[in-house]
């Protein structure tokens, strides 16, 4: 008789468990559709391609998002980030309150495609293809958390610990422009 309850009790406790297990997978699905539709609503107010499709359709997103914010007027006001940073595209120069700081190549064109798309999520992808034009030269993805990670701490230690670069779960990086937020 014993046996049977626990017998009855384990059906039991499975089916809660799967019941559970579909609820999750559910809940899962939906919340990537949700960042899905929102990256692209996003990028089309951006003026990035409407559908990105598959990997190999997006060869170019980057560039093609700079090309458009750049083709619109887009262009770089003179300070950034509350008149805290100022990027000089002619001599690639990055300054936080007026001082100039080192950056490499690599991450001066991060911080260009943030700085162009301000206020608005640039994905890895995106930075992939603006840092290396083409597919055969793509490093690890992950190689773009090693650019935003040294950034960061080049801007943090420049200016004092302020936090310039804002990292959106399972989307990707944002420069908040602090004039414009307030705006």
């Amino acid at each position: 008789m014993a046996d049977d309850t626990i017998s009855a009790r384990l059906v039991e406790v499975e089916t809660l468990l799967e019941k559970s297990r579909k609820r999750f997978e559910e809940g899962t699905k939906f919340a990537d559709e949700a960042h899905a539709l929102v990256a692209e609503l996003q990028q089309q107010l951006i003026g990035a391609p409407g559908n990105l499709g598959t990997r190999d359709d997006a060869d170019d997103v980057a560039s093609k998002l700079l090309a458009s914010l750049k083709a619109q007027g887009s262009e770089l006001p003179p300070t950034l980030c509350g008149g805290r940073m100022a990027v000089d595209q002619v001599q690639r120069l990055i300054r936080i309150d007026g001082h100039p700081i080192a950056i490499t190549e690599m991450e001066y064109r991060v911080l260009e495609l943030l700085a162009f798309a301000r206020n608005n999520v640039v994905t890895r992808t995106m930075l992939l293809k603006h840092l290396y034009r083409r597919a055969d030269d793509q490093p690890q993805p992950k190689i773009i958390d090693v650019f935003i990670s040294k950034l960061r701490k080049k801007l943090r230690m420049s200016s004092g610990g302020a936090e310039f670069i804002e990292t959106i779960p399972q989307r990707g990086w944002i420069l908040r422009d602090l004039e414009a937020s307030a705006a």
